[in-house]
């Protein structure tokens, strides 16, 4: 593997010896940005909240262009300009200043190895205690119903709170996952949060998806983003797709069986996380477990009158 380390190049301004931010949010594009969702947390992050580039990976050692064109400006007779593409690493300030990183730009398609590494090493010289990584799926849900946003995490004891949603399978990886997975083994915590987009408008913007995954990113990080910017362009979506269903009976059909099986979903999930939630923890049962030998040797008489031990 080449050099992870000159993957990264530092803005000049930037001295790299004085940043300590505890928290990373990644945004990096995986196999689609369903209801283009990071799209918009992008958007809505960089324009609302005070920020600044500290340093930009290599995209051109990284990224395939031929599978993925970037778009090129062509006036009459000569190309004018050329929008090329960046994979950033830039300083947030939220609303109740505290810093976190920002990781955006398109999904890596080469070298992935040396990319996480390159991505494990600028969180080390940083001091990351967490990284937050935020996407999107199609999935049977309803518009109808509010977005699910489920959880992955590099230690499954970081969603312990949480029943597991899915079984054990296999899939086809992207960058993101593989990047959990190497924050893992080098004993960072990584936490994914996956927002459910229906699939009927996965491929356009859905703002209520987005508006989710903000809310649970400032649950989970503690960070004061931007949470309510998404609620009128939600609203005037829900009313697009509601006039359009309702114009044809099989959309409708289509509809009420979404939300059957998305009500089945979130009562089912909230039974499992009921019966996890009664269930002692490994530390609870460790302490009972100590109590329970200390009383065996306690002195205290048995049935038949006489000390125990």
């Amino acid at each position: 593997m080449l050099d992870p380390t000159s993957l990264f190049t530092w803005e000049p301004h930037v001295d790299q010896r004085t940043l300590r931010t505890p928290t990373m949010v990644v945004t990096l594009g995986s196999y689609v940005d369903a209801g283009h969702t990071q799209r918009q947390l992008d958007r809505q992050l960089l324009e609302q909240l005070p920020n600044r580039v500290l340093g930009r990976f290599d995209a051109d050692q990284v990224l395939d262009y031929a599978g993925r064109r970037p778009q090129i400006t062509f006036d009459r007779d000569h190309f004018s300009s050329y929008e090329a593409p960046e994979i950033t690493l830039r300083l947030l300030t939220d609303h109740d200043g505290t810093d976190f990183l920002l990781l955006n730009g398109p999904e890596p398609a080469l070298q992935w190895e040396r990319m996480a590494a390159s991505v494990r090493h600028v969180a080390e010289q940083l001091s990351v205690e967490q990284t937050v990584l935020l996407q999107s799926m199609p999935a049977p849900a309803p518009h109808t119903r509010p977005v699910a946003v489920t959880r992955y995490a590099s230690d499954p004891e970081l969603v312990a709170d949480e029943a597991p949603v899915l079984g054990t399978f296999q899939l086809s990886a992207s960058f993101t996952g593989l990047l959990t997975l190497r924050l893992g083994e080098a004993g960072q915590r990584a936490l994914g949060l996956v927002a459910h987009v229906p699939h009927y408008i996965a491929d356009n913007d859905y703002p209520a998806a987005a508006a989710a995954l903000m809310g649970a990113l400032r649950d989970v990080a503690k960070l004061a983003v931007p949470v309510d910017g998404f609620d009128l362009a939600a609203g005037i979506v829900r009313a697009q797709i509601d006039n359009q269903v309702a114009a044809s009976e099989e959309l409708v059909e289509m509809v009420g069986a979404l939300e059957r099986g998305y009500d089945a979903f979130v009562e089912e999930r909230h039974l499992r996380n009921v019966e996890n939630s009664q269930l002692p923890s490994a530390d609870e049962i460790g302490h009972q477990f100590e109590q329970f030998l200390a009383d065996l040797g306690d002195g205290r008489p048995d049935e038949d009158g006489e000390s125990a031990g």
